[in-house]
């Protein structure tokens, strides 16, 4: 699971465990700025099973768990994704502009409270 926290204007997910290695990220950091919105809800059969070019999924850089576990870099319809994601967790869906991904999808203990988390700190920056 990856965990969440803000600091100075900016969110900061950090990965745990072996998941630093599977996702080749310690950590993801983005401005409050650049983050657009934060959903909840994925339902694990809306994560890519099979990474083609065909399907429009490509992994750049990271871990396809066999649909398991996905964690790092995949290219997703022509988006830049990164995932620490695996099955049956809560999912947060964080959309960003001007950075390194369009998209993080990551699993969190509690999605709701995460959700609230981030958008509070964006309500703060108004």
């Amino acid at each position: 699971m990856s965990r969440i926290r803000i600091e100075n204007d900016k969110l900061i997910i950090a990965m745990q465990g072996a998941r630093k290695f599977f996702s080749l990220k310690s950590e993801v950091e983005v401005d409050l700025s650049n983050v657009t919105g934060v959903t909840t809800g994925l339902a694990w059969k809306d994560t890519p099973r099979v990474f083609s070019f065909e399907d429009g999924f490509d992994k750049v850089m990271g871990t396809d768990g066999n649909g398991f576990y996905f964690g790092g870099t995949f290219r997703q319809h022509g988006k830049m994704v990164f995932y620490d994601l695996k099955k049956r967790e809560d999912a947060v869906v964080i959309s960003i502009n001007n950075e390194d991904f369009d998209t993080i999808i990551i699993g969190v203990e509690d999605a709701e409270a995460t959700k609230e988390l981030i958008e509070n700190a964006l309500k703060d920056r108004k």
